[in-house]
């Protein structure tokens, strides 16, 4: 463990750095068929295995450079658990809903099946949400999800996050309509919550 870059760690899960020997299997996990897909965004296009191979090949030169490792903070990192540190179950990443607010979007993704429903994701994301209000100004973090996928709605009730957004109707999944929906929480309301994660 030594070896890694360790973010937090909380209720037997570590969020940690990528390094390049984590490449492989993320690889092996975007793939187009992984049943994750189902879940997370199914809404979207999926990447092809082509692209899949273009985005880890400039990922693994951001890596080799120093690049990735210099952000700060960092805009993604790997999910493990602790009694399994080499071994990625899932991502978190954020990214810029606007910068001139300073307003950042989290993404949280269990790949592993196995995994799913065990905690793992709420524990990831309690780490992530600490991370970034400890290294960043923000006074306000969410992430957005579908009706459809009550898991996810359910890590964000269970961390405090309050439903700010519900549009009605706006996704469409395997010929159905669902509501997409954001879930944020502003700094004061975090700090306030009496479970953190053990940060660095």
């Amino acid at each position: 463990m030594s070896a890694h870059r360790v973010i937090g760690r909380s209720g037997g899960v570590i969020v940690r750095a990528f390094e390049e020997g984590d490449l492989e299997a993320y690889r092996r996990w975007l793939q187009p068929e992984q049943e994750w897909h189902r879940w997370d965004g199914p809404y979207f296009a999926k990447a092809s295995a082509p692209e899949i191979d273009e985005r880890l090949d400039r990922f693994r030169g951001r890596i080799a450079s120093g690049e990735y490792a210099a952000e700060s903070p960092l805009s993604r990192a790997v999910i493990v658990r602790e009694d399994a540190p080499d071994e990625m179950v899932g991502s978190v990443s954020w990214h810029w809903e606007s910068e001139e607010s300073d307003w950042r979007r989290m993404g949280l993704t269990v790949y592993d099946p196995a995994t799913r429903g065990r905690g793992v994701g709420t524990e990831a994301l309690r780490i992530w949400t600490d991370h970034l209000f400890s290294t960043t100004d923000v006074v306000r973090l969410d992430y957005s999800t579908w009706s459809g996928n009550a898991r996810m709605l359910g890590v964000g009730h269970r961390l405090g996050f309050s439903e700010e957004a519900r549009f009605r109707d706006a996704r469409e999944v395997r010929g159905e309509r669902y509501d997409s929906v954001v879930m944020g929480v502003l700094r004061a309301e975090w700090e306030a919550l009496p479970v953190h994660a053990a940060l660095g």
